[in-house]
């Protein structure tokens, strides 16, 4: 399994526009094939900081992710909020029963 952590800080005033633009991303993404789970998160330290907690069942899965429209629509579209980059990290996991 592949798990994608997203740390997304909007400028001042920006999060609320961010989290609607996220809903397409959200609800396209989920209906892939290779999406485990696909979910956002808020910040309860720091008002202006989101989290996109995504699980993928491999890298292939991830990298056809990325290509989709609709991911490259969103970060497009999100690009005039940001405080800064978003900071991906990705994790290779495996489940122990």
């Amino acid at each position: 399994m592949i798990i994608v952590t997203a740390k997304i800080t909007a400028k001042l005033g920006e999060k609320d526009n961010i989290i609607s633009k996220t809903q397409d991303l959200i609800d396209s993404s989920r209906l892939e094939s290779g999406c485990i789970s696909y979910n956002l998160y808020t910040s309860t330290e720091d008002k202006n900081v989101l989290l996109m907690l995504e699980q993928w069942e491999n890298q292939d899965a991830l990298r056809l992710h990325m290509q989709t429209e609709h991911f490259k629509t969103f970060n497009t579209a999100i690009k005039d909020n940001l405080e800064g980059e978003v900071n991906i990290s990705v994790y290779s996991a495996e489940s122990i029963n």
